[in-house]
């Protein structure tokens, strides 16, 4: 007869082990506060607070009873924006209230997600009186364009502030044109998003001791103003470590010089831009204007060539004898992309029509976590790129033709545990086996139609799906109930029939979906009908949180907590949150 065992004899270690499979709130709402012992071996997990995809009971649970007594433990907290309108004012007060550095008196690190830059702007009113808060990260904040002046970002908390990071999904900041004198000497470490080139200027005014500042810039190419360019830059004698990112203008070596010469110190630099100035290829020119203390150069060079200067491209070849680089001509777009190797960036952006000229193996590109691909017109040239991508963590993929499937031509020639090795059928006939590795391929975003089970066989750790309603309707077809199973965030876009069987297709095929999001196509449709059934279908456990954009009626919306409470077959003292605002229906439970 097997014998239960407690969980409590089993030692800290198991106990750790099992713990790395658990978000903060699982941790929190399962093994806080059981015995002392228990509390003394999850401390390790109160130092990193994350309450982002736990239900709302976990949340509530631990905000209340358990963030109030291991606040001083805690050195890193990640705080989402979308809760404040959604959780009850007593909540909202504890981790967006003015006593928030009180709740975290030794707080590090702060990150901020899903922010709208007029909460943000409420926010770093209150983001004060943190003795030793000195890195804010700043991701996925959504709105309008701010001033870095007005907004008094560099100097939130009290001037504690030493880094601060905007990731390239946040909104671009502008700078008024201030007194030179104004400087924020506090910031050693910047990244952030500008509206245009032309700043560089105001910025560099403001950050004079700078150590590692990496800008991007998205300014359009018909922004700029072809007289301008970069002048009467201060010295950044403490700036050892630049990397600039604008990938929509053309830039002028000129300007390129010029930008150069006020690093006189800097040893890392990387560039990742578009040009079509000749000296920015000419290798011995660009060596002229780096720095002479520069140990480590990057580069992505997007070079468009004109007809007349390479009336034969294909003849062409970049090559540097300090910098070890290729070479990739990208001939529909008239244009090299020209990069050092290895890859040393996080993120890239590349189309499907250069993937038979990438070289062998994957070594070179494993620092890359974000992969774009755009103007897909084929699966087979997505798995030709995929296979040098071992380490990524975000796939987008976006179809040329919105309307059409990404056509491929391709069978599974063995398939074991371990790996999957497709063949590709060339024009020749001939077999091209390719063998693909994603194991730490988290989250895939597709705008258009594309076959996916390919991508999602190789990728065991994908637990979040964002696709178009005709694409769910292609995975769907092809059955791969292990795929479907391992997803727990779906996003489904351009929903077009309310009254289609996808809906219960899905509810059979995503057994783990913890948060569902649908977005109609049409964003007038009335949705009350459509929300009976997503609430009869999930209306058992376990319960997942949905969000629905489209227009509730006003019967709905004047009694919506109890009408949910009725259709969603949900106990009056059950805990959740539910809210109708700017068209979308929330329900957190």
């Amino acid at each position: 007869m097997l014998k239960l065992l407690n969980f409590e004899i089993l030692p800290d270690e198991i106990i750790l082990l099992i713990c790395q499979y658990l978000r903060s709130g699982d941790i929190f709402y399962s093994l806080y506060n059981l015995n002392s012992r228990l509390n003394i071996t999850i401390s390790g997990y109160c130092r990193y607070v994350n309450l982002m995809s736990v239900s709302y009971q976990q949340f509530q649970y631990s905000v209340r009873y358990v963030l109030p007594q291991i606040g001083s433990l805690v050195r890193t907290f990640l705080l989402n924006g979308n809760w404040e309108t959604i959780i009850n004012k007593n909540l909202s007060l504890t981790i967006f209230g003015p006593n928030l550095s009180l709740l975290f008196p030794n707080l590090e690190i702060l990150t901020i997600k899903w922010f709208t830059t007029t909460k943000f702007l409420a926010f770093l009113k209150v983001l004060k009186n943190f003795s030793c808060l000195n890195q804010l990260n700043i991701r996925c904040l959504k709105g309008k364009s701010m001033d870095l002046i007005e907004l008094n970002l560099l100097s939130a908390n009290d001037n504690r502030l030493d880094m601060i990071s905007i990731d390239h999904d946040s909104s671009d900041f502008d700078i008024s044109e201030t007194d030179s004198s104004i400087s924020y000497p506090n910031i050693q470490q910047l990244t952030i998003n500008l509206i245009g080139h032309e700043l560089i200027v105001r910025l560099f005014h403001l950050v004079p001791n700078v150590r590692c500042l990496h800008i991007n810039t998205d300014e359009l190419l018909d922004t700029k103003d072809p007289k301008s360019t970069i002048n009467n830059l201060p010295i950044l004698i403490h700036l050892i470590d630049f990397k600039i990112r604008s990938i929509n203008l053309f830039w002028t070596f000129e300007e390129m010089k010029i930008l150069l010469q006020s690093m006189p110190n800097l040893q890392q630099l990387s560039l990742d831009i578009r040009t079509n100035d000749q000296e920015f290829v000419d290798h011995e020119q660009l060596q002229t204007i780096l720095p002479s203390s520069l140990n480590k150069l990057d580069f992505f060079i997007r070079f468009y060539y004109s007809k007349s200067k390479y009336p034969d491209p294909t003849s062409i070849h970049f090559s540097s004898t300090r910098f070890p680089m290729i070479s990739m001509l990208d001939k529909p777009r008239r244009r090299f992309l020209i990069h050092t190797i290895p890859y040393n960036q996080r993120s890239a952006i590349l189309t499907e029509t250069i993937s038979n000229q990438m070289p062998n193996g994957w070594f070179y590109t494993q620092r890359i976590q974000n992969l774009y691909l755009y103007d897909v017109t084929s699966v087979t040239d997505v798995l030709l790129v995929l296979q040098h991508f071992r380490q990524l963590r975000m796939l987008s993929i976006d179809i040329k033709d919105k309307s059409n499937v990404g056509k491929t031509l391709l069978f599974l020639s063995n398939f074991n545990r371990l790996k999957s090795v497709f063949c590709l059928v060339t024009q020749s006939a001939d077999l091209k086996p390719i063998e693909l590795n994603l194991p730490y391929l988290k989250q895939i975003d597709v705008t258009g139609i594309i076959e996916l089970t390919p991508i999602l066989i190789n990728a065991p750790s994908v637990d979040y799906l964002i696709i178009g309603f005709e694409c769910m309707k292609l995975l769907l077809d092809n059955n791969y109930q292990l795929i479907t199973k391992r997803i727990v965030r779906l996003n489904v876009l351009n929903w077009i029939d309310m009254n289609s069987d996808l809906l219960v297709r899905v509810h059979a095929s995503f057994s783990s979906l913890r948060h569902l999001v649908i977005m109609m196509k049409e964003s007038t449709v009335v949705i009350d009908d459509f929300l009976l059934r997503i609430l009869s279908l999930w209306n058992r456990k376990p319960r997942i949180s949905i969000d629905v954009k489209g227009v509730l009626s006003k019967k709905i919306q004047e009694n919506l907590r109890q009408w949910t409470v009725e259709h969603a077959s949900i106990q009056e003292d059950y805990l959740f949150e539910v809210e109708y605002s700017d068209n979308w229906f929330d329900l957190w439970l």
